[in-house]
């Protein structure tokens, strides 16, 4: 059975920086291609690593840390006014 998660990826001056909702798992990439592939590689091994530790705790990202996300990943263009931040959605094929 394959897993959907929810991940916001955002495109800064250099790079692309992803999140993991549920996971509260970060990646980065130079393109679309590559942050799909790091994420996902990411996912695999962070999950491989929970089956061989049954005691971690898998805690979805808080609000404070998304939060922080958006705006430590957010345009400089957009850091200027005071407006809600626009979100591009994406679908995203599953990972695991």
């Amino acid at each position: 059975m394959n897993k959907s998660y929810t991940v916001l990826i955002r495109k800064s001056k250099l790079e692309y920086v992803a999140v993991c909702l549920e996971l509260n798992l970060t990646a980065r990439g130079t393109d679309l291609a590559d942050i799909e592939k790091n994420l996902k590689d990411a996912i695999e091994i962070y999950l491989l690593d929970v089956k061989k530790h049954p005691e971690t705790i898998v805690s979805s990202i808080s609000i404070e840390e998304l939060i922080e996300f958006l705006r430590d990943t957010q345009p400089k263009w957009l850091k200027k006014t005071e407006f809600i931040m626009p979100l591009e959605v994406h679908e995203v094929p599953s990972y695991v």
